[in-house]
């Protein structure tokens, strides 16, 4: 039996649906599946996708995240309109790339009306898949065509449900993150190979590329002055920050500074506790290595959704201004007790293997289906 071609889209909008596409990538060419990862907007013009990517980046100053939150919620809204005749972008350049992959299914890591349109317009029977990447549910997501949605929680489910899609083509699996994080690490290995205390609380800052340079310096400022504490300060692609922190902090033998990592595994293997961005995918990594979250500020739409879901089951504190992160931070990384409860509801998300079971999932339909063509020559 032949290999099955799977096509994964997904856009660059932030760096979370890539990772998703990357995940996903990986487990199916371990699976023995052709796998080909498109940005359609990309291709279907650069210049648009670059304009586009700008304007998202802008949601994370100040006074782009009241355009954003007019965006997100005003789309959510117009989404909704069942007999709104969308306008399909990257639709030409959809129909493109299946006539160059002829794939046996689709996954959408990225809300695509072009996918619908195509498959309607066509007729097209082709499987397509959709991974819901946030904690939240935009209204986009939620399209006729849809063969299966992967969320990461059952409320997601129950909110899918409650929009009349099918509870059998709902599978609660995790949102798919890098295998890395799927193995076990010797702690003590880690503490040698990062030159780290085992006696001290580790607090793990993960700054990314957007927005929040100024906080981060601030942040880092107060919590060295806390006694018991030893910081992993990720800056991801800011290098302006990692310059900062690598200048000020280099004699520091309680303070490590990172730019781009690439074994993120590791650092949160190590965490007390991880102050981050509500973003699903940072978060998804936080629920499978267990580690209590520390959430600074969020933009409106799904970034707050997100937060919000976490703090009311929990799972993390959501701050709005980085002197209380800075207060909250402390007093939970100190209180053995609230770690812990925090931990087991942080845990109550956990779904293992989410990647393998998605890949599964899709490969099993790909071989019935197969098996049942065969049936019917």
């Amino acid at each position: 039996m032949r290999k099955p071609k799977i096509l994964i889209l997904t856009a660059n909008y932030g760096n979370g649906h890539l990772q998703v596409a990357r995940a996903l990538q990986e487990r199916f060419l371990n699976a023995n599946a052709d796998v080909s990862v498109r940005n359609m907007y990309l291709e279907a013009s650069p210049r648009i996708n670059e304009w586009t990517r700008k304007l998202y980046l802008k949601s994370f100053t100040k006074g782009g995240k009241h355009l954003y939150r007019l965006f997100y919620y005003s789309s959510q809204e117009i989404t909704k309109r069942q007999n709104l005749l969308m306008f399909p972008y990257g639709y030409a350049t959809l129909r493109k790339i299946i006539e160059e992959e002829q794939p046996d299914a689709i996954i959408n890591t990225y809300p695509s009306h072009a996918v619908e349109y195509f498959l309607t317009k066509t007729n097209n029977r082709l499987p397509t898949y959709t991974i819901v990447t946030d904690y939240c549910l935009h209204h986009a997501w939620i399209q006729p065509s849809i063969a299966k949605y992967y969320v990461a929680t059952q409320h997601l489910k129950n909110l899918l449900i409650n929009h009349d899609i099918d509870t059998n083509k709902i599978a609660v699996t995790g949102i798919p993150v890098e295998k890395q994080f799927d193995y076990s690490y010797s702690r003590q290995a880690l503490l040698d190979k990062y030159q780290l205390d085992g006696n001290l609380k580790t607090v793990l800052i993960v700054a990314g590329a957007y927005g929040v340079s100024k906080e981060i310096k601030y942040i880092c400022e107060e919590l060295r002055q806390v006694k018991g504490l030893q910081i992993l300060v990720v800056c991801g692609k800011n290098q302006q920050l990692f310059n900062q922190l690598e200048t000020k902090y280099q004699e520091d033998k309680q303070f490590r500074v990172f730019g781009y990592v690439t074994q993120m595994a590791e650092l949160f293997e190590l965490a007390t506790c991880v102050i981050t961005k509500p973003g699903g995918i940072i978060l998804s990594e936080a629920v499978v290595k267990n580690v209590p979250i520390v959430l600074l500020g969020a933009t409106p739409g799904q970034e707050r959704e997100n937060a919000l879901f976490f703090q009311s089951h929990g799972a993390a504190i959501f701050c709005e201004k980085w002197e209380q992160l800075v207060v909250e931070t402390q007093n939970l990384v100190m209180d053995d007790e609230r770690l812990k409860e925090m931990k087991a509801a942080v845990a109550k998300f956990y779904v293992p293997l989410a990647a393998g079971e998605i890949v599964t999932d899709v490969m099993d339909a790909y071989y019935w289906r197969e098996q049942q063509n065969k049936l019917k020559v």
